[in-house]
This record gives structure tokens, sequence and C-alpha cells, in this order.
């Protein structure tokens, strides 16, 4: 099955192109999708260690509340979603202590922030504050950091805003995880693309796309030129924003000035994931004294330090623990070659838990990292919006011309940088496609 003329060309075959090829395919429209990896996923990378007790996740990890679009496909997949404990603790130098309602509060600060009138940088806002105690402070930058994997002095504070927001719910600050491997999640997508109408390209690289209205011609590196009525463009908007000639860059041609437009003032944010296992769980065995003995911790955060988050593979009793640290932190340790990332990693540890770096170096059975910021088909960890740019993620979403269409995580504005977010954008692009034929 290979036509000269295919209804949908997809570009990229990450969360996102494959719920609009799905979507697509399943309502009679014929798709071909284009992946430059050798595998489908994107930002979706699970991979299965011999030895390890779990997959380990060097993408997309958690589900970010009780999401009912992502939770409808595990029931109907058959994965198990596992709710991770409750537990934050934070260290400083007066040692450990028991954190509750971590996102309440920084949502009490987010509500404080302005949706109008000149925007300005999550930083200058923190300095206009003095309501606001140090402590405060030291939290909000520390999640623009971690979480949105942003700079504070570029994210924009009306994008971060939940000011006339309805109040959390305990649901939207559960975290979640599937347990058998965000990939599980990928592979349903996949298993549910029509067979007689989709097909898939792995190791295709894009480098140029020529449009006008109505019909494109998509070049690769490796199947030619593709020619098809509209095209869905997924990559991440590092690539988007990348030079057309640097190795992953993709050429349009017209260059649409709103795709321009709208990039000026998205971001993609860096971070540093690094997983390690270990041949015991240490932290169980001799807990420090807010840990009662045997009690799983989800989440530990020492601010400020070079991996400021760390987290357990609980509710599962296994001896991994995850290092995470994003934004500035996350841009210094990008500056060290590949194998010195994980000396701050167990230096932190080592701080943390009262022991020396070394013992935990020979407790250490092996470690995994991937580099987002330097994959060519990402060139970042996910988006964030910079000052000015509160309505970008809506107008890269916007359809040009009915023919060039671009989604993911980024077009996103309530669940950027989330898988579900990108499954999201991929449906709702293809039911502009197919509302339009």
């Amino acid at each position: 099955m290979f036509r000269r003329l295919w209804d949908v060309v997809v570009v990229g075959a990450g969360a996102s192109g494959l719920a609009a090829a799905e979507a697509l395919s399943r309502s009679g429209a014929s798709v071909v999708v284009v992946e430059a990896r050798a595998r489908a996923g994107g930002r979706v990378f699970s991979r299965r260690v011999r030895g390890w007790p779990l997959p380990v996740q060097l993408g997309a990890e958690f589900v970010h509340g009780r999401n009912e679009m992502l939770f409808s496909l595990a029931r109907n997949a058959g994965l198990l979603i596992d709710r991770l404990p409750d537990a934050y603790f934070e260290v400083t130098g007066s040692g450990w202590k028991r954190t509750t309602s971590l996102w309440k509060r920084f949502d009490a600060i987010t509500r404080r922030m302005r949706r109008d009138g000149p925007d300005r940088s999550v930083e200058d806002f923190l300095r206009s504050r003095r309501g606001l105690s140090p402590a405060q402070k030291r939290l909000a930058r520390s999640l623009v950091d971690g979480y949105y994997a942003a700079f504070p002095d570029r994210a924009s504070e009306h994008a971060l805003s939940t000011a006339g927001d309805p109040p959390l719910e305990t649901d939207e600050v559960l975290q979640f995880r599937v347990v058998s491997g965000y990939n599980e999640v990928i592979d349903w997508l996949r298993l549910r693309l029509d067979p007689e109408r989709c097909r898939l390209l792995f190791s295709t690289p894009v480098t140029e796309i020529r449009w006008r209205r109505g019909e494109v011609r998509v070049r690769t590196g490796g199947a030619g030129e593709l020619r098809a009525r509209r095209a869905v463009v997924t990559v991440p908007i590092g690539v988007l924003k990348s030079d057309p000639g640097e190795r992953g860059g993709i050429r349009f041609d017209p260059d649409p000035p709103t795709l321009r437009h709208a990039l000026a003032r998205l971001e993609m944010g860096h971070v540093v994931k690094i997983v390690l296992r270990f041949r015991e769980a240490f932290w169980e065995a001799d807990p420090p004294p807010a840990l009662k003995r045997g009690a799983p911790f989800g989440y530990l955060h020492r601010w400020g330090a070079e991996y400021p988050t760390w987290w357990t593979a609980a509710p599962a009793e296994v001896p991994m623990l995850t290092g995470w640290a994003g934004g500035p932190q996350a841009a210094a340790l990008l500056r060290l070659p590949r194998a010195q990332r994980l000396d701050p990693g167990l230096e932190t540890l080592a701080s943390v838990f009262g022991t020396r770096a070394g013992k935990l170096r020979r407790r250490l059975i092996g470690w995994h990292t991937h580099d987002w910021s330097a994959d060519p088909y990402c060139r970042g960890a996910y988006s964030y919006v910079a000052v000015g740019g509160a309505n970008s993620p809506a107008a890269l979403g916007k359809p040009i011309d009915d023919t060039l269409y671009f989604s993911g995580e980024a077009t996103e504005t309530d669940e950027s940088g989330t898988v579900p977010g990108a499954i999201a954008s991929g449906r709702r692009v293809a039911r502009l496609i197919l509302s339009g034929r």
C-alpha cells in the first residue's frame, strides 16, 4: 500500500502524531506517518534493561492528575496505572521536613499573577511582590525551574497565572505512573492505526515541506518525496526553531509568517534526568529521622542543589531513585560531559542522607540518562511560554490555509509538556481536518 497521493502526511510518530493518524485513518482518510527515528514515541522513551525491575523511563513518566482521557485509554488498553504516594519531603540545613499541599501552595502564588495588561517574567513578578515570603519565592522559582523546565527570567507571568480559575481539586494534584511503561500507551495508539489506510515509515527524517493550498510535497531522507493534500507537523518546537540546514531541521517553502510569529515566544525547556539502581534501598535500611522505617516516600526536594528533585519508584518497592534538574540547573549540568553528570547526583544524595558519595557509588549497579537537548529530533525536553507569548500555543495550533496543521504538547495551553496534552492536540487536529473534508 503506497499511494501517489495521500489525504494526510503526518510528520512525527510521537503521541500527537499517532493520535492524529489513528483518528484520521479510522475515519477513512489515507495517512502516511514519517518518523526520523527507528522507533515510535518521540519523547516517550521507556527502556527495558535486563536485571532492572521496572522500565527505565528516560522521557515522559508521570500522569499529572486524574486525566480522564488517559485513564480511559489505559482501561481500553488493559494498562495498570499506579497512584503515587502523596509524600513530599524538603531537606534544608535544619534537616528533613514533611511538606504538604505543595501544589496548592504554588497555586496560591500563581493566583496573584496577572492575566491581562503588560506581560512580564515570573522573576519580575516575584521581585514586585513584597508580600510573598522568601520561602514562597523560593518555592515558585524552584517549580518554574524544575516542573516547567523554564528560566524564571524568561517564563511568562500571564501563561502561568491561575487568577480566576476554580479552586484546585484533589484529583488535579495527584500523581500517577503507567506501571508497565509509558511506551505501552504509544504501542496502543500504534495498534489502533487502520492498516488498510495508514502506513508508518521509520528512519525517514523530513528535510523540506513545500506547500500551497490543498497540496503538500514532503521531501524525506529515505522515502523520497511524499505528496498529500494536507500535512500535520508534530515535531517539537526545538526542531521547528532550528536552522533547516542542521540535522533534524525542516525547511518550509514558503515559510509561514504566522508560524514564525508563534514560535518567537515559545521556548524549549531543558532537563537532566538520571535513573539510578542500587544494590539495596539504602534509604529504607537507614532512614533519616523524618522517615519512619519501611514507610515509602514519593518525592524529595533540596532546592538549590544541582539535582534539586528526587523520587522513588513507590509504591513499587525497588532500589531505584530518579534525579531531576530543569531550567538553569539543567543548563549547567548539560555543559558537563555525559559521564560526569552522575557525580553531582551522588554528591547531592550523599549530603541528603548523611553519607559519602563514594559509598553510594559502590552500592550503585547502574544508571541511565538521555540528552534530549542534544537530540537533533527534539532539541530540548518540552515547551514553555516566554514573556508575551500567552496566546502563542493557540496561534501555533491554528491551521494555515487548511493545509498545514501543527500539533504537539506545545499547542496545548492547559496541558503543555504532557503526553495527554500531545494526544489531545493530535485528536483536535484530526477533528479539524475531518470536519473540512
